[in-house]
């Protein structure tokens, strides 16, 4: 008898959406599934154990080894939590986008262990983007007022690729900065290892103005390593042949004379802004660099972030709470915050994360056009290839014995 395996899309879930939960609880039109055990499979679940180990000590994912899940890669996680799951002998499991912070590799590899996986039990995915469909999926849900309406042969199922334009023009800058040099950022011969594990291995890197790089490279390639000696305070950095805006790192700049030259965004962040803080507001506290706002600002800032808003069609949503925001409006707002003072260097750490399609182009057509119609260069960090955005270049670690080697490759 054949399997029936499903899909839903995100998009259509809302925050408060119990479909999961009414699945998982018997509560459902899918014939098949009735009075039938279901788990579920999601980084939501896996934070829960990471939450757990850290503070009642208990290694449910990792009895048999000796080091705590924290320390896994992502891959190695997920493969801990699919071993767990289907060691209580599930009917089905709901796949709650489980590709998302993975690189290829490990994509791959899970992806094969679900299709062996779905010759035994049912499979429900939830997906965000449409490249992260299981060939064995079967039939897909319609969703209507947040219940699944009807059930859909796969083969019925029509995707369109999400394109997006801005209409209005990136705002001119009204701030300025002196003595930069062309060279912004330059590593020549860098090396880093924590006692025995080798990081990276003679990495040169040189990022000059107006340019456009990606960086790229599997989980664990030392991605976060190279942001942290450019971004952060990696000792690591100090005695080598790292140089900032002309000034080799150590000699004498503090951090935040190099932060104030450089826009950042990191997904994470939205984990700090809690505040009960104005879209306008956020926009506006780039210039000070400041969680939340705590001076008052000129009316020419005020304007420059109005003008910021309407770029993004949110000017309607200037007064309103940014924690209210949609996710990807929320990341649309702080790269306009990382923006607004048209930094030297914009930094962008994996910012398409637990995007789906649309929200993705969406980002992609503001960094696309942040490239072609400012002075600023920009680093996009990811660990994969990203369809549809225009790097002139592309640097990539390729992960060795010794520590990942670096590789220039040429934008088409």
């Amino acid at each position: 008898m054949e399997n029936f395996h499903y899909i839903l899309e995100k998009e259509n879930l809302t925050r408060e959406s119990k479909i999961i939960e009414n699945i998982l609880k018997d509560n459902h039109p899918i014939t098949n599934l009735n009075n039938k055990k279901g788990l579920l499979f999601s980084n939501a679940i896996l934070t829960k154990f990471i939450e757990n180990e850290a503070k009642h000590s208990s290694h449910n994912l990792t009895k048999k080894e000796k080091r705590s899940i924290r320390t896994f890669s992502s891959g190695e996680q997920k493969k801990a939590l699919l071993k767990y799951l289907l060691q209580q002998n599930p009917d089905f499991l709901i796949l709650e986008s489980p590709f998302e912070s993975l690189d290829r590799n490990s994509v791959k590899e899970l992806k094969e262990k679900l299709i062996n996986l779905s010759k035994e039990i049912t499979l429900i995915q939830i997906i965000s983007r449409k490249e992260e469909i299981l060939p064995v999926i079967t039939h897909y849900f319609e969703i209507e007022n947040d219940n699944i309406n009807t059930i859909i042969p796969i083969d019925n199922y029509s995707f369109t690729d999400d394109v997006f334009t801005f209409n209005f023009n990136i705002p001119k800058p009204i701030t300025f900065y002196k003595n930069i040099p062309n060279q912004l950022i330059s590593l020549q011969n860098v090396n880093v290892s924590y006692d025995e594990n080798h990081i990276l291995n003679n990495i040169n890197w040189t990022i000059t103005k107006n340019e456009f790089w990606q960086l790229i490279g599997p989980n664990g390639s030392g991605k976060s390593t190279i942001l942290s000696m450019i971004y952060g305070n990696n000792i690591k950095a100090f005695g080598q042949e790292v140089y900032l805006f002309g000034k080799k790192k150590g000699s004498g700049e503090s951090i935040w004379e190099i932060k104030e030259k450089i826009g950042y965004f990191n997904p994470s962040m939205l984990e700090l802004f809690k505040r009960n803080t104005t879209v306008k507001e956020m926009v506006i506290s780039g210039f000070f660099d400041s969680i939340g706002l705590y001076k008052t600002p000129s009316i020419l800032k005020e304007k420059l972030a109005i003008e910021w808003l309407k770029l993004l069609d949110l000017e309607s949503e200037s007064k309103e709470l940014f924690q209210n925001l949609s996710n990807v409006n929320q990341r649309l707002v702080l790269i306009a915050r990382a923006m607004i003072k048209h930094p030297p260097l914009l930094i962008l750490d994996e910012p398409l994360i637990n995007l789906d399609d649309k929200s993705t182009a969406i980002i992609i057509a503001l960094i696309n056009k942040i490239n072609q119609e400012s002075n600023t260069a920009i680093i996009f960090v990811s660990h994969k290839s990203i369809k549809n955005l225009q790097p002139n270049s592309i640097y990539k670690l390729i992960p060795s014995q010794k520590g990942s080697i670096g590789k220039i490759i040429k934008s088409n």
